[in-house]
């Protein structure tokens, strides 16, 4: 069911409407919220295609299914910043994630984050859909902060391969996502792609690991029973396993490898040319074995600048080993 949950006047006449859409009997729901940044449209079209799937299930479409629980979404966050096509409304220049807890009585930002934090703080799950940063794209995976044993096993239930523990940052507590972890609700960021398009193949990916969520934690029940052939293990990684590799010139970036693939030591990322030579300045290689989560998409790069994050066990290994070895010493 789509519900108006505020209704701000514009200068234009027309009102600015903040929508959600619930399924499901009462209780402590499931949220789950994209359009948090304007340009992050895959987010947009994952809840789109749970918003097609949700009713068929509703309407008695999809005999396979049931809702046993309640889900909420939360489409469209940002709408100013979604209607212009940019991350940022141009107006006021606020990042909406940045604008929690919000005010009622306050600007267009603040009272669309008052609203949608007080229509999320019954809930007893939240996802945020989201996406790379401006001029990168994600590899499919989750994101957690300081993950207890509720949001471990949101990551489990999920069934995506990888989460990254995010590092402390001085703008977490005015994120939706912090708000969330201080009212105890059980939280996680799932992230795909590159900001200003979709990619139906990684949206894919998220949807199947929230409809695994939901079948986990008894939201959704599958009539088929039906388990899965390979159940994935989740694999946490901290901010000392991340990678990140740099440039060392300036110039025009071409990319010879995808997010997502597990990279060699030593093997090509891809190279750094002069824009008006074309000639050779940089190749780049991955400093160790790792899973590549991020990669630059816009190619004109900066010396020093971040082209990629690896993910890479190698620290934990060496930190088992170093125990291991002090235990044998003893």
């Amino acid at each position: 069911m789509k519900e108006k949950i505020l209704t701000l006047p514009t200068p234009y006449g027309g009102n600015l409407e903040l929508h959600k859409n619930t399924w499901g009997k009462s209780g402590e729901p499931l949220s789950i919220v994209s359009g948090l940044q304007g340009d992050h449209l895959n987010g947009l079209f994952l809840n789109s295609h749970l918003t097609q799937f949700l009713d068929s299930i509703v309407e008695g479409l999809d005999p396979h299914y049931t809702l046993t629980g309640q889900v909420q979404t939360f489409p469209v966050v940002n709408v100013n910043a979604v209607q212009s096509g940019t991350r940022l409304w141009p107006l006021d220049g606020m990042d909406m994630d940045l604008a929690f807890p919000g005010n009622p009585e306050g600007e267009t930002a603040e009272a669309i984050a008052s609203a949608i934090l007080q229509h999320t703080k019954d809930s007893f799950w939240g996802i945020i859909l989201t996406s790379a940063p401006p001029h990168y794209e994600d590899a499919p995976h989750i994101q957690t902060h300081k993950p207890d044993s509720r949001e471990k096993k949101m990551c489990r239930d999920l069934q995506i391969e990888t989460a990254r523990r995010q590092k402390d940052s001085p703008t977490q507590k005015v994120n939706l996502f912090h708000h969330w972890q201080e009212q105890e609700i059980s939280s996680v960021m799932v992230s795909a792609g590159s900001p200003r398009t979709i990619n139906p193949q990684q949206c894919e990916v998220l949807f199947q690991g929230i409809l695994n969520f939901m079948k986990a934690e008894g939201i959704l029940k599958d009539h088929r029973n039906k388990k899965p052939d390979n159940k994935i293990k989740t694999r946490i990684y901290d901010p000392d396993e991340e990678v990140l590799v740099r440039t060392s010139a300036a110039g025009m970036l071409l990319k010879e490898v995808k997010v997502g693939n597990f990279l060699k030591k030593g093997q090509k990322i891809g190279e750094v040319r002069d824009i008006y030579s074309g000639k050779r300045l940089e190749e780049l290689a991955a400093p160790e074995d790792g899973l590549l989560i991020t990669l630059r998409q816009y190619p004109i790069v900066y010396e020093k600048e971040p082209i990629a994050i690896l993910l890479s066990g190698k620290d934990r290994w060496q930190k088992i080993g170093h125990v291991f070895q002090s235990i044998v010493k003893r």
